[in-house]
């Protein structure tokens, strides 16, 4: 898939195997620099030519010549042939190896060990089309041991040595009595308990590869109901300069920081040669009106980070956009604990005579629209056979007392056709019944990046809908409406919301089974690229 042939490769093999019917056949591949490339013309190979480098480390002989008893351990797949009958004498591939590393020298040795000689062709040449690599291969560390293990168990020797080596000098892996193994990567993650970065780590496998610091107490005792870890202490440089971390990675909670105190917080990362990664969970704060601070935080945050993170492509593009920086795309992982995803899952048995859709409006935080979205939410369910809207809002917002009252919003719940619920904060338990128990979910958000809530839901097949704004859409929600601002008033589209509840009125949920293991599978593959990316930045830091 990386190559281009020449016109003359098959030719090439071809006439080799004629001339050398009993060998393995390999054809020198040269590297293209990252250029763009004119369209193919007559002149293609000439240019292709002229561009590429030969590997430096593999034989290239010229044009129409061979070079015969070539060393096996040189051999890669990237451009090879063979004749039937050799290739079922060698016996193919093994395909116990799996994923990046040592299965072409696997191959080369079962070759070398069933006679078979290796020639490399020079007329059956090809061009290996550019793209990013690191070297050492650190993102495919995890393939590297497990195939390594299964080479040399089969010819008592490891494969990939100057890789192992480097991974070594690196401080990634070790020499045990079973061969080389990762050194365990400690990662203080801001913030640590939150549900988000407990479930960065593998449900099913051995979670000692990554450790994570847990959260040390807060630096005041009135922490918010949800967030015990705020302000997390781990984002001052007196801790950083005496912690045990090999990898710092920010999430939340630097909302209180200017812009001067990140840049000393990475200050102190830097002189401790412990490389920050970032995920970018909001391009915009959902608690605040004036994006200014925000922004200014990421502008810090993001061009300093060594590797950066976020949940969709959409913001990818976003941060591609503004800071010209690649950030990679990890996925949400699920919200609720599999084993509740299961129980409330198959308890939440689907309504044959209605259907509910729900808004929680929670405190009103800065970016929740109340009123004009609940009216044209009602006019919309009102038209779906057994459709019922229930309104969910907290005591601080509801009671006259409450420290954020809104006197207008509670008169129209009141006085209109909607099954109100206050309540205090939810715990993660309520939170599960109430989303395991609606149809649908409707974000009430005028402006946003990603949403937990829009997962927990999906944790349970509760479909969701979002605004068309953020990255919403991109994260997976079900079906989207859209906002219109006249003189500063923020008014939904009766037209798009009433488009969407139809769209989701109806439909069968994922069976629980399936719908547990689709998550614990995107949890494991979640797992694995944080992994991947903690050993690139530390590699990066310590190259």
């Amino acid at each position: 898939m990386d190559c281009l042939p020449t016109p003359d490769l098959i030719a090439a093999y071809q006439s080799a195997a004629l001339a050398h019917p009993k060998d393995l056949l390999c054809g020198p591949v040269s590297y293209l620099p990252d250029v763009e490339l004119d369209p193919i013309s007559p002149d293609c190979v000439e240019r292709l030519a002229l561009l590429s480098e030969p590997h430096p480390a593999r034989p290239a002989p010229a044009s129409g010549e061979m070079i015969t008893a070539g060393d096996h351990d040189l051999f890669w797949s990237l451009s090879f042939a063979v004749r039937r009958g050799v290739w079922d004498q060698i016996g193919g591939f093994d395909e116990n190896f799996e994923g990046y590393g040592g299965e072409d020298t696997d191959f080369a040795w079962q070759a070398r060990s069933t006679g078979t000689g290796l020639t490399w062709v020079g007329s059956a040449s090809a061009f290996h089309q550019y793209h990013p690599v690191s070297s050492p291969p650190v993102e495919h560390l995890d393939d590297i041991l497990s195939n390594g293990r299964l080479f040399a168990k089969k010819w008592g020797q490891w494969p990939m040595q100057g890789w192992l080596d480097r991974f070594e000098t690196l401080g990634l892996v070790r020499r045990g009595s079973a061969g080389y193994e990762q050194v365990p990567l400690t990662v203080a993650s801001v913030p640590g308990s939150h549900v988000y970065v407990r479930h960065l780590s593998s449900p099913d496998e051995d979670a000692s590869a990554i450790i994570r610091l847990p959260d040390p107490p807060p630096t005041r005792a009135d922490a918010p109901t949800g967030a015990p870890w705020w302000p997390p202490a781990m984002l001052d440089p007196d801790w950083i300069r005496n912690c045990e971390a090999d990898v710092f990675h920010i999430h939340f909670g630097f909302d209180a920081h200017s812009p001067a105190q990140l840049h000393a917080v990475i200050d102190a990362l830097e002189a401790r040669e412990i490389p920050l990664v970032y995920t970018v969970h909001d391009l915009q704060n959902p608690h605040h009106e004036d994006a200014a601070l925000h922004s200014s935080q990421l502008d810090v945050l993001i061009p300093r980070a060594t590797e950066v993170i976020t949940l969709t492509r959409k913001a990818a593009e976003e941060i591609r956009q503004r800071w010209n920086i690649d950030a990679h795309v990890i996925a949400h992982p699920h919200v609720a604990e599999l084993e509740t995803i299961s129980e409330l899952g198959s308890s939440s048995l689907p309504r044959q005579e209605e259907f509910l859709l729900g808004i929680h409006l929670k405190s009103l935080r800065a970016n929740m629209v109340g009123i004009p979205l609940l009216q044209a939410a009602a006019a919309a369910v009102a038209k779906i056979p057994g459709g019922i809207l229930q309104v969910n809002l907290h005591h601080d917002v509801f009671d006259e007392d409450g420290p954020r009252h809104d006197p207008e919003l509670v008169r129209y719940l009141l006085t209109s056709e909607v099954e109100l619920h206050v309540h205090d904060y939810f715990s993660d338990r309520e939170l599960f019944e109430y989303l395991s128990g609606l149809d649908v979910s409707l974000l009430p958000y005028r402006f946003g990046t990603h949403s937990g809530w829009m997962e927990a839901c999906h944790d349970f097949g509760t479909r969701v809908i979002a605004p068309n704004v953020g990255c919403y859409i991109s994260q997976g929600a079900d079906a989207s409406y859209s906002w219109t601002r006249e003189n500063g008033v923020w008014t939904p589209d009766a037209d798009s919301l009433h488009s969407a509840v139809l769209s989701v009125s109806s439909g069968q949920r994922e069976q629980v089974e399936e719908l547990v293991n689709r998550r614990r599978s995107e949890r494991n593959e979640i797992a694995a690229a944080h992994a991947a990316i903690y050993r690139s930045a530390l590699a990066k830091t310590r190259s």
